[in-house]
């Protein structure tokens, strides 16, 4: 097999890591509200998925912000996979990646997530310019 280009392995790994830890991140974040009926509070004084918009929770999550939390999750857990198979050079991982990149923007942006806005450009950009020397 041949060696794949570091965009390629780089993106892999910008897909995988994040999946995961935003995966699990979101997921224990999710089960404290329903435990407790309210958003975990960071050091900084501010709460974890608690965007501006009031239809989402900004105290505890709403109907809606659990259900795009759960998007959230999902979409994680598909980037997880996008990862893995382009560590794997496969052109399915890029496009599956490619295929996340717009819903991950927009669930960063509702839930005010910056690692979002920088990471999913930047590993979607690398699997493009890989995109050749996948299979």
């Amino acid at each position: 097999m041949e060696r794949l280009p570091r965009t390629t392995r780089i993106a892999s790994v910008l897909y995988v890591v994040p999946g995961l830890g935003f995966a699990l991140a979101v997921a224990a974040i999710r089960l404290y509200d329903e435990r407790r009926h309210e958003l975990p509070m960071t050091p900084f004084g501010w709460r974890l998925l608690s965007g501006p918009y009031e239809q989402i929770g900004t105290d505890t999550l709403t109907g809606l912000g659990r259900v795009l939390g759960g998007a959230l999750i999902g979409v994680s857990l598909l980037d997880l996979v996008a990862g893995i198979w382009l560590r794997q050079g496969r052109r399915r991982g890029a496009r599956l990646g490619l295929a996340t990149t717009p819903i991950s923007l927009l669930l960063g942006t509702l839930f005010v997530v910056p690692a979002l806005w920088i990471v999913s450009p930047v590993r979607a950009l690398l699997a493009i310019a890989g995109w050749r020397r996948l299979r």
